[in-house]
């Protein structure tokens, strides 16, 4: 394997483990192009493939056609997603109650929680343009 594809790897890498949050594959190539410039899109898609394949990263489903990538060492965890600015953030703990909300007869097996609004970097933004 080449001394570029390594780096290129290594600045995709760098990128997604450093975000606040899940990356879509243009904001990875964005972030990681300002470390190896010529790195394109479709480097990116076959780095994450390899990274989901490893094991390294996960792809995390925020909604409707909005897949983005996170490691997988970040423990259980759930996200926030700006409406406004579109960022997606971790959000650290759990709701508790879960498994009550389902049917009776249920089991709940794993859960996933986005919650959606403003970031604050979004609120206060607005906040001193009013």
């Amino acid at each position: 394997m080449s001394t570029r594809v390594t780096c290129q790897r290594s600045a995709i890498g760098e990128v997604i483990r450093s975000a606040p949050g899940p990356l879509h594959p243009r904001e990875i190539l964005n972030l990681a192009s300002r470390m190896v410039p010529t790195l394109g899109i479709a480097t990116v898609y076959r780095h994450l493939k390899h990274l989901r394949e490893s094991g390294e990263v996960r792809a995390v489903g925020l909604g409707r056609n909005d897949v983005r990538y996170e490691p997988t060492d970040r423990g259980h965890h759930h996200h926030f997603l700006c409406r406004e600015c579109g960022e997606a953030f971790d959000v650290h703990g759990c709701a508790g109650g879960i498994a009550n909300m389902v049917p009776p007869g249920f089991e709940v097996q794993e859960h996933e929680l986005t919650l959606f609004g403003r970031c604050g970097e979004c609120v206060t933004s607005e906040r001193t343009a009013g």
